[in-house]
């Protein structure tokens, strides 16, 4: 009978790891409020400058490099502080190395809308983006810098590696857009994480897998295979970034999948629309 009560007692104890080692989100939404706070000081385009990495990307008509696309804006933008932003939701691996942010942002009253930052942890300790993008509301958003800012659950394992970790997740986008090529919102409805959010153009934040599945609607949708994919070290979290195309519309899928206890899930999804020549127009460097 004690060893059956033990045995019991080990097994509750495993399912309940996953809540009782969540990591501390603090240091990447520290990160995101830094980043903000800087752009508030001294303008958008410095603190986009000062906390990114070299070879960090923003999605024009495709993906470019963000210091390049930064320094083709008109100068006159240097030093504009109007643009703000807060983060909401966030996540950070279990290594404490990768992470991701996202929330409103408000250009002045003139621009609204959700962005969605995907931060790595550098040698030095210092926390810097690698991916800023971000969908557009026509109603005024509120930002809060210090709203409370819910978790992602992650997991209290991981897939060994970052090279594990992307193999297993491409395998998951290629079922996925398998699926999502019948029914979108079923397709993401299977994967999706039970406290993972979903951002479109205009629409409120979808923050149930009923409300996402909703919000993608029942039609078909073509995703390409990732043209950008990064992960933490130890494999628990992914970066995704591709083409999505569907009847009347075309636009970069961008996501962030998570290993959690039932397996891999997305917990942020967002589509920034574009047409359909910018999607076929050539790469740029």
């Amino acid at each position: 009978m004690r060893y059956l009560i033990l045995s019991l007692l080990a097994f509750a104890a495993a399912c309940s790891s996953e809540t009782r080692t969540q990591p501390d989100i603090a240091p990447v939404v520290a990160a995101e409020r830094a980043f903000a706070a800087e752009a508030g000081r001294r303008g958008w385009v410095e603190a986009f400058e000062a906390h990114s990495t070299s070879d960090a990307i923003v999605l024009q008509a495709g993906p470019v490099n963000a210091h390049q696309s930064l320094a083709s804006i008109d100068p006159a933008n240097r030093g504009d502080t109007s643009l703000t932003w807060g983060p909401e939701f966030a996540g950070i691996s279990m290594g404490g190395d990768f992470g991701f942010t996202t929330g409103p942002y408000n250009g002045g009253d003139a621009a609204f809308g959700q962005y969605f930052t995907v931060w790595r942890r550098q040698a030095d300790g210092s926390w810097k983006w690698i991916y800023d993008g971000g969908t557009n509301q026509t109603t005024p958003t509120r930002v809060d810098a210090n709203a409370d800012v819910e978790a992602l659950t992650i997991g209290a394992r991981g897939a060994g590696s970052a090279e594990a970790a992307i193999e297993s997740v491409r395998a998951r986008e290629a079922g996925l857009a398998e699926a999502a090529a019948e029914n979108a919102g079923e397709a993401y409805e299977a994967v999706f994480a039970a406290d993972g959010r979903m951002n479109r153009d205009n629409q409120p934040t979808a923050r149930t897998r009923e409300a996402v599945s909703a919000l993608a609607g029942s039609g078909a949708v073509q995703f390409s295979p990732p043209q950008v994919i990064e992960a933490s070290a130890n494999g628990d979290m992914v970066f995704t970034l591709g083409q999505a195309r569907w009847e009347g519309g075309a636009g970069y899928y961008c996501r962030i999948w998570v290993l959690q206890a039932e397996g891999w899930r997305i917990g942020y999804d967002q589509i920034l629309l574009r047409t359909l020549a910018e999607l076929e127009a050539p790469e740029s460097p």
